[in-house]
């Protein structure tokens, strides 16, 4: 006798729902926002800004800042750490900007990055390396690293990597953020499951432009994308040259985009296929449930 088995429509229809469905429950202050949403197949799913973030782009910092053709002052890389126990961000006012962080930068770096006594700078968007005691402290990543090919910027790192690049000073290692689309995760998130090279998507909820993207970076919440993805959230092309003026297109300043991270199985980075992030993004968003889910959650997700 020949066994048929077959699927009841019950059971297709409430499978086929599961797919469509963005049910789950608030998480508050979670990711850097106050509300947030964790799917029941648990994924993490926010609304909030969209900054840009460079990170990984190779003109992003310099040591001579925008006069050395950087699009980002050296302020919005590091933390610095005074002999005096004090400790302040060199982005936390344009005033500190220009002023206290600049001085600092340029004591500190005359003094070799590690003397006790004039202080030291945490980098975190510049690739850094040694430690410092300062007032009994040990701060890391301390000596700003330069790209090996003799361009004069620092090495603009990412979480994401190309592992077969195994030398730290080799932009090629990171994620390019012009071509990439890519996001920010908060430590909290990742610790929810949502891990480096893991997939998500973004939409503003006026321009209602769906695209998909990879984890590329760590970061203080969820609201930070790669220039590639806030400019194709936007809906507007990816650009390979970027001035101070064109690097924030697409940004967005009200809690008005659409976040979603996946989680799942996380992908590895090949810098000779960049594309491939793109295609594999683009996969992932259509098996978590496409374009219908993400338009379920536009009205379930709580806003900010």
């Amino acid at each position: 006798m020949k066994w048929v088995f077959v699927v009841p429509l019950g059971l297709m229809f409430l499978q086929w729902c599961g797919a469509q469905d963005c049910s789950g429950k608030a998480l508050h202050d979670v990711g850097g926002v106050h509300n947030s949403w964790v799917l029941n197949d648990g994924a993490i799913a926010a609304f909030s800004k969209m900054n840009v973030n460079l990170d990984g782009y190779g003109h992003a910092y310099s040591p001579r800042n925008y006069a050395g053709g950087a699009l980002l002052h050296l302020c919005n890389a590091g933390k610095v750490y005074l002999p005096d126990g004090s400790s302040y961000q060199g982005s936390e006012s344009n005033a500190t900007c220009i002023g206290r962080f600049t001085q600092d930068f340029k004591r500190i770096g005359d003094a070799g990055w590690q003397d006790p006594s004039v202080g030291a700078i945490s980098w975190y968007g510049i690739l850094g390396e040694g430690t410092a005691t300062i007032h009994g402290r040990t701060v890391n990543s301390v000596k700003p690293v330069s790209q090996k090919d003799g361009s004069g910027f620092y090495v603009s790192p990412t979480s994401l990597v190309d592992l077969k690049v195994t030398d730290l000073e080799d932009q090629n290692r990171y994620v390019n953020p012009l071509r990439v689309p890519s996001a920010v995760v908060p430590g909290s998130v990742v610790s929810r499951g949502i891990a480096i090279g893991t997939f998500g998507v973004a939409m503003d909820r006026h321009k209602k432009i769906a695209v998909p993207f990879v984890v590329g970076d760590e970061g203080p919440r969820i609201g930070e994308g790669s220039a590639a993805l806030a400019r194709l959230v936007a809906g507007e092309p990816v650009n390979d040259v970027l001035t101070r003026k064109t690097s924030t297109v697409g940004q967005v300043d009200t809690p008005d985009v659409l976040w979603v991270f996946f989680g799942g199985q996380a992908t590895k980075y090949d810098h000779t296929d960049a594309g491939k992030l793109s295609a594999d993004a683009k996969q992932a968003y259509e098996k978590w449930g496409g374009e219908v889910r993400l338009g379920v959650c536009l009205s379930t997700v709580p806003n900010n």
